[in-house]
């Protein structure tokens, strides 16, 4: 049983489910989105329900899918509400990638090169702050591999089911994510390529590929249709009036923190990481009968990076799964070296091990990064204290609490708080006591008036990332004005004051 493929994965994603829960559930970032998109999905299963998904930052007419909702909202109703549940969950939706990344290599490769391809996913630093991100991009990761594991199996087993399998992993992928629309450039490409190596399918099975397209994207169907296709049209302007230069420092610093967060993140090893794979895969590339695999794994990362070209951005979820096709690469280089240094082989794994350790253990303590999250620190178990603090201090008195929130006067994700872990362990609920947008979820009943507020009153302070000092220090002014500080507590990253009414 030990010597058996199958055993060695499971481990391996066992080594993988351990990483991605150290520190669980103290490293559940909660802020905005987070609250947005639970409150759509509580909404779902009031009956109401989404054909559009959260908005993105392209334009206010284009939405990524609606899917996530339907994923999370069973998961809400089973767990009465909790997010540290659906942030588990994710976790381990990120894990199962393992077994996409093994039969991708196994594939292209042989099992041995699948099991190392799913042991450096596993313990991949940048794949364990994927499984932090508690958002919808960060399910477009597993998507992105049944793409290519669909690819891997029709151009290089001649199965023409992978055909269906890799239409339905694209659909899912862009559900997540409206970026990854991008990757239909890769899927043209991939078709232009690999074409004359594949048995044309049949009529049947593309039809049943486009099918498995259309339902997954059906939600993107019913709002243009609904709509008016408002956002094609919004994406076909953004298209011809969109000017983009090749960014070649973009694309080097996105590279280096591929080799930095995936394989050797010491001193200039990054770099060198990068030079060696190069270099193997130039001298791979030239050899007949390993030419087209070293193509698949070379367009599977430049459709990665496309995003970045195209938007100049460093964010991790503009490339999912990009970085799988260096990791499979590094795979077959460490195989090769086994079989001709099996020293040499081992040490290189033991330092990729370390270094990726090293990162998860230092960082994944604190939630995802600011790469991928606007407010790093905004924590449940942070935030849960900061709600016990207020209740106790005062319980069972009425009071009022108001934020400095990011986005501004925006009570989304208090409100949500409040409504679930306040409200299930204190019974009752505060009074929203200053200005709160009009049209963003959030169910706290909201008193502007100074004079019906009640006298005890919290100011909640988030990380003020992206909001000018000036903002927060006339808030505050404004606020001492009406109410005095008696007590300050900080937790983490977020600042409470308990104050009194003058």
């Amino acid at each position: 049983m030990f010597k058996t493929p199958k055993f060695w994965l499971i481990s391996v994603f066992v080594v993988a489910l351990v990483i991605r829960f150290l520190y669980f559930p103290d490293n559940v970032n909660f802020a905005y989105d987070q609250a947005r998109d639970s409150f759509a999905s509580l909404e779902i299963l009031k009956g109401n329900l989404k054909i559009i998904g959260p908005p993105t930052t392209a334009s206010d007419k284009i939405f990524h899918g609606a899917l996530v909702y339907y994923i999370w909202a069973p998961i809400y109703f089973l767990s009465n509400h909790n997010p540290e549940t659906v942030a588990a969950v994710m976790r381990v939706f990120n894990a199962l990638g393992v077994f996409s990344v093994f039969y991708i290599a196994k594939n292209l490769f042989n099992p041995a090169v699948g099991l190392i391809s799913a042991f450096l996913y596993a313990i991949s630093f940048e794949q364990s702050q994927y499984s932090l991100f508690f958002g919808h991009p960060s399910l477009g990761v597993t998507a992105a591999m049944i793409f290519y594991f669909g690819l891997a199996l029709w151009f290089f087993k001649q199965k023409p089911i992978g055909f269906i399998v890799a239409l339905f992993g694209l659909g899912l992928t862009i559900q997540f994510e409206d970026a990854n629309a991008l990757l239909v450039l890769s899927a043209v490409a991939f078709s232009a390529i690999f074409y004359p190596k594949v048995r044309f399918t049949s009529i049947k099975t593309v039809l049943l590929g486009l099918a498995s397209f259309c339902v997954v994207l059906s939600t993107f169907i019913l709002a243009e249709l609904k709509y008016n296709f408002r956002s094609s049209q919004a994406v076909f302007e953004q298209v011809f009036s969109h000017n983009s230069n090749l960014n070649v420092t973009q694309l080097g610093k996105v590279l280096v923190r591929f080799s930095h967060d995936n394989f050797i993140s010491y001193s200039i090893f990054p770099v060198l990481v990068l030079s060696a794979l190069t270099l193997f895969f130039v001298i791979l590339v030239r050899k007949k009968d390993l030419r087209f695999k070293m193509l698949f794994l070379l367009v599977w990362l430049l459709g990665g990076l496309l995003p970045h070209v195209l938007n100049s951005n460093f964010t991790y979820y503009y490339s999912p799964a990009a970085t799988v096709s260096l990791l499979i690469l590094m795979a077959f280089l460490l195989y090769q070296l086994f079989n001709r240094w099996k020293i040499l082989a081992i040490a290189v794994i033991i330092f990729i091990t370390l270094s990726n350790i090293s990162l998860t253990v230092s960082q994944n303590k604190k939630g995802p990064n600011s790469d991928i999250v606007i407010q790093p620190g905004m924590l449940t178990y942070q935030q849960k204290k900061v709600l016990d603090y207020i209740y106790q201090t005062i319980s069972p008195q009425p009071f009022s609490v108001s934020a400095i929130t990011v986005p501004l006067n925006i009570n989304t994700t208090w409100s949500y708080l409040f409504e679930w872990y306040g409200w299930q362990k204190y019974g009752y609920l505060p009074v929203w006591g200053s200005e709160a947008a009009s049209g963003f979820y959030g169910n706290l009943k909201v008193e502007t008036a100074r004079s019906d507020l009640p006298k005890l009153r919290f100011l909640i302070i988030e990380p003020t990332v992206g909001i000018e000092g000036y903002i927060v220090s006339d808030f505050i002014k404004h606020e001492n004005y009406f109410s005095k500080v008696i007590d300050e507590k900080k937790f983490g990253t977020i600042v409470v004051q308990h104050r009194q009414q003058i």
